[in-house]
């Protein structure tokens, strides 16, 4: 080739020199000829290191490449790629839009004649439209709160099978078919260059997008968990392990038989979370090794995505590949172990090894595409028995609070007061993004919602941050005084609710907060609520799940005002009697005015007496 390419760029020089210029420029289209295969030996080269994670010699040849061949669109684009993955996001916008004219992107781009949005530009109705997978598209869906914010109407084109779980979580967002026609709008947007706009940084991620933003069917995860009987202690984990996608599903799948380890942890049952066709493949692991992964059979894995959802957050865990599976099991906050093969840049974005886009989901990324998933799944699976470990000794307690600075006063002391008296605890602080920290707070847990309806908004909260295990539930209202551990206090059963000690046969208030509850008229108050909200010990979160589905059928009134106590009546009266015990409010929320002769574990200071909370 080198000499075929020498000799021609000579007989072409020669003719030129002698003015035979037509002549001239048929040698050097031979020259031409022999130089597009040179590019495309560059591009592939590049391609291999980058597979191989060599990012500075892939990149050496793309720009080699791209210098040759500045009209080849598949360079800029790959490099697009690559620089996403090595958290440069700066250098990986550049050309990101470049896809649109690479003959690699293969995702159709929408025809139309309206301006693309821009912040600040007065828009008013904004088109989102999809392109590239269900996965993808369920990642870029994770700024939707964000985009809202800047927009008063949004329509979404999205692939159908999500629309029910999308139309759940986002009640001020209209999702239509991905093929839908859409008229009245005055500006558009695809998914992708949503993130180009509003995250122009790695670390603005967890500033733009909300965690967790789609809301499983609790009451379909509940039924499915209920229907798998699983004994005391006995832990249910959803298993992925291939992706369908064109060209890279195989290096992004593993073998059943490479999970061999993670079948051998103990007290354990799995679920198949893989769609497609892979019954062949669970039945040689049962017959060759005895080991079982059950199957939902009414739920179609890859038709019912929303029953999907429902199963993986039925699931204590989801091990998972870099498929659908994990962008579903991230967006719902699952707690999730994932293996990534490299080959997609949104699972490098973490710090350490949490991923930014879904911070449920702990990555273990291989060491090049074609690398044994041995190493990974070994960690995979300490990490998987530290999760799970029935030993953790640590008590956590969960409150709930958003507000200003000045409004977090109450609550500060009695993160000071839980921290003085439970000083290992973990506790967790659900709010939203807009709250202050607070010093002594261990994990904070972000969720936005319509805070109007703050009963609800709390129930949610906690149903979502999806803890399996013991916790301790609080109002931030109180001081604690006494070392509490929730794990030993719920002992066998799954619920325990403050039972109310005070007031106990004063008339119940039927005007509230300017709503009327004349239904309760001439009642006591322990007759209508004989349960207070304010502490509460829950075995898992599916206690705060079964509440909200019950929300959903109660008055809309209770979304303002006794919510949480009218949910909790309604589940102590159709709940079984082994399933919840009580404790009393004198020793866990204790009026401060019956104080005297008491030593309480909890002193409750409500309405005007929580003044008294800061001497």
């Amino acid at each position: 080739m080198k000499d075929d390419f020498l000799k021609a760029l000579q007989i072409g020089v020669n003719l030129s020199n002698e003015d035979r210029f037509d002549d001239a420029i048929k040698e050097f289209d031979k020259v031409i000829e022999l130089y597009n295969p040179m590019v495309q030996a560059l591009i592939q080269r590049g391609r291999g290191h980058w597979e191989m994670k060599r990012w500075s010699l892939a990149e050496e040849d793309f720009l080699k490449a791209s210098a040759m061949d500045s009209d080849n669109k598949d360079i800029p684009w790959t490099m697009a790629l690559m620089n996403l993955q090595k958290q440069d996001f700066a250098k990986g916008w550049e050309t990101f839009d470049l896809r649109w004219q690479s003959k690699k992107f293969d995702s159709p781009r929408l025809k139309t004649s309206k301006p693309q949005w821009e912040p600040d530009r007065g828009y008013k109705d904004l088109l989102v439209w999809s392109e590239q997978g269900v996965g993808d598209q369920i990642l870029y869906c994770s700024l939707l709160r964000s985009l809202k914010s800047l927009v008063p109407e949004l329509t979404v084109l999205i692939d159908a099978r999500l629309i029910p779980l999308f139309k759940r979580s986002f009640n001020d967002i209209d999702f239509v078919p991905q093929n839908a026609q859409v008229w009245e709008i005055d500006s558009q947007i695809s998914m992708g260059s949503i993130a180009k706009t509003l995250v122009p940084t790695m670390d603005d991620i967890p500033r733009l997008r909300a965690d967790p933003y789609l809301v499983p069917d609790y009451s379909r995860s509940s039924a499915i968990r209920a229907d798998f009987g699983l004994k005391p202690g006995e832990r249910l984990v959803g298993i992925s392990w291939a992706s369908g996608a064109p060209r890279i599903g195989n290096h992004k799948s593993a073998a059943l038989t490479d999970f061999l380890p993670l079948f051998q942890v103990p007290n354990t049952r799995f679920v198949s979370l893989q769609y497609g066709d892979h019954y062949a493949e669970m039945y040689e692991l049962e017959k060759s090794h005895g080991i079982q992964i059950e199957q939902v059979l009414d739920i179609d894995n890859t038709q019912d995505l929303d029953g999907l959802v429902a199963l993986i957050t039925a699931c204590n865990v989801v091990v998972t590949v870099s498929n659908v599976t994990g962008h579903l099991a991230g967006s719902v906050g699952a707690r999730t172990f994932l293996l990534d093969s490299n080959k997609l840049w949104y699972w490098n974005s973490c710090h350490g090894n949490q991923n930014l886009w879904y911070p449920s989901v702990t990555t273990y990324p291989k060491d090049n595409a074609i690398a044994p998933w041995t190493p990974q799944i070994d960690t995979l699976v300490k990490d998987l028995k530290d999760h799970l470990s029935e030993e953790k000794s640590i008590s956590t307690f969960v409150f709930f609070r958003t507000g200003t600075e000045e409004e977090l006063v109450y609550a500060k002391k009695f993160v000071a007061s839980l921290r003085a008296s439970n000083p290992d605890a973990e506790i967790i602080m659900c709010t939203n993004r807009h709250t202050p920290e607070i010093e002594g707070v261990t994990r904070r847990f972000e969720l936005t919602l319509n805070s109007n309806d703050w009963m609800e908004y709390r129930m949610q909260a906690y149903a979502e941050l999806r803890l399996d295990r013991p916790a301790m539930y609080l109002d931030d209202d109180m001081i604690v005084n006494a070392s509490i551990d929730p794990k030993k206090l719920l002992g066998g059963m799954n619920v325990l609710l403050c039972e109310r000690s005070f007031y106990r046969e004063s008339q119940f208030n039927t005007h509230m907060k300017g709503i009327d509850f004349q239904e309760h008229k001439g009642k006591t108050i322990h007759q209508v609520y004989p349960y207070l909200a304010c502490a509460t010990v829950t075995k898992d979160y599916m206690f705060w799940a079964d509440l909200l589905f019950i929300m959903d059928y109660i008055s809309p009134k209770y979304r303002k005002w006794y919510g949480d106590q009218e949910c909790m009546r309604i589940w102590s009266q159709t709940a079984d009697d082994d399933e919840y015990g009580v404790i009393s409010e004198e020793d866990y929320a204790c009026l401060p005015e019956y104080l005297s002769g008491k030593n309480p574990k909890i002193i409750h200071y409500k309405g005007n007496r929580k003044l008294e909370m800061l001497k």
